[in-house]
């Protein structure tokens, strides 16, 4: 899954507890949060530690028990654990035991070392309309965030 899917799919997860169960959150820190196992690993396994891997620390549930430590002082930081663990079932992390629960299991699997081009080359490559996972995930994040601001912003024109 890539921007689209993680930021739509995990924004309208929160949408719907708001709606339905009259949550509040802050939505920044939901888009954030809800790519935040991704900025930290991609930026380490692909650029600072070229291993070739973007699942590292980010993706693992120590790094979801750290944010809900952090979070437990800060009530408005809950976004912070709650999106990232979405992140991580969005990614099916429970297919790679090893990295969701390290260290408990080892270390983290490496990847093949690819450059940055190629890198990018292939983040392009599922944008390719087909029926795959990935490229539906971001079709479907892609609608529900068009909706929520749509949504949000036709609110805003009747409270004025």
């Amino acid at each position: 899954m890539l921007l689209f899917g993680h930021i739509g799919i995990t924004l309208g997860i929160f949408w719907f507890a708001e709606e339905k169960f009259g949550f509040r959150f802050d939505y920044r820190l939901v888009v954030f949060a809800s790519l935040l196992p991704d900025i930290i690993d991609k930026l380490i396994g692909r650029v600072i530690l070229p291993i070739g891997t973007g699942r590292l620390i980010g993706h693992t549930l120590l790094f979801i028990l750290i944010l809900t430590l952090i979070s437990v002082r800060r009530k408005n930081l809950l976004p912070l654990p709650l999106a990232s663990f979405v992140h991580l079932l969005e990614d099916e992390m429970w297919n790679y035991p090893a990295t969701s629960f390290w260290p408990l299991f080892g270390n983290f699997r490496t990847g093949e070392n690819i450059s940055f081009q190629e890198y990018i080359m292939e983040l392009l490559k599922q944008y390719e309309p087909s029926l795959s996972y990935t490229f539906i995930s971001e079709v479907i994040g892609f609608i529900i965030i068009l909706v929520f601001f749509l949504k949000k912003k036709m609110r805003a024109k009747l409270n004025a």
